[in-house]
């Protein structure tokens, strides 16, 4: 078997560019398998968003609680963005923290301000 010298191949001018984009599928574009769905349910005649909002109303009028709040959490991910978790500081608790070890008359200056 012959042994291929990959060190001295000339690959200068190959490949793209950082930030360059070749080939592809263009931004939006469906791959073949969301496609191929997105066909299967056109020729069924079948509207998931609009079944799930039947679903959503139907569970609604019949006490279905559990279901209708289901059916619509679903459906409100398509209409409002997700939040995201923040953290948040709790200053009091910190601030209690330091101040366990302090006498009444000193609580009392800080809580005039002072």
């Amino acid at each position: 078997m012959a042994k291929v010298d990959t060190a001295s191949k000339n690959t200068t001018g190959r490949g793209a560019k950082p930030g360059e984009r070749r080939g592809g599928r263009k931004a939006g574009t469906p791959n073949k398998k969301t496609q191929s769905v997105i066909d299967r349910l056109n020729e069924l005649n079948c509207d998931p968003i609009e079944g799930m909002a039947e679903i959503a109303s139907q569970a609604m009028s019949n006490g279905e609680l559990q279901l209708a709040g289901a059916m619509y959490k679903e459906l409100a991910q398509y209409v409002a963005p997700k939040r995201k978790a923040i953290e948040i500081e709790n200053n009091d608790a910190i601030q209690a923290e330091q101040m366990k070890g302090l006498s009444d008359n000193e609580l009392e200056i800080i809580a005039r301000g002072g």
